[in-house]
């Protein structure tokens, strides 16, 4: 039982892990899989979540005991913060605002979880990684993604 104590953020993230590569495996069960050269729309989520799980199984075979289980500091739970901040920011603002807005947004609140940004910098990766996915998605790949 102590082992299994002391392995207790490991055993958490792998069941995580697994429990969404199977809620993964699950949905993408309802679409048809087609072949390696003519992929159905549920080919990729398939595979997506059995590496999921793979790499669930790959956590709990390789974890070992700590020492201490300690609760995070402030550090840490400022970027985890920000960075759920961001996923959840880009999915609020995607259709409302456009793609330009959400990735500024997103890259910005991923940006400010390190302590090592400054705002300006934080900000300045915002704006370039969203003119840089214009770029790529709507002027290179003539994508039709509202920009605003």
């Amino acid at each position: 039982m102590r082992f299994v104590l002391s392995r207790t953020e490991d055993i958490i993230a792998a069941v995580v892990t697994a429990g969404v590569g199977s809620f993964i495996v699950i949905e993408a069960g309802g679409y048809r899989m087609g072949t390696l050269t003519s992929m159905g729309p549920g080919y990729f989520p398939t595979i997506l979540g059995w590496t999921m799980i793979a790499l669930a199984a790959l956590i709990l075979v390789t974890s070992r005991p700590t020492e201490v289980l300690r609760l995070p500091g402030h550090r840490e739970l400022r970027g985890m913060l920000l960075v759920a901040a961001s996923f959840g920011g880009f999915a609020l603002t995607i259709e409302r605002f456009g793609m330009i807005p959400a990735v500024t947004l997103a890259v910005f609140l991923a940006a400010l979880a390190s302590e090592r940004n400054k705002l300006w910098m934080a900000a300045a990766l915002g704006l370039g990684s969203a003119i840089t996915c214009a770029l790529i998605f709507r002027v290179g790949l003539g994508l039709q993604i509202e920009a605003f």
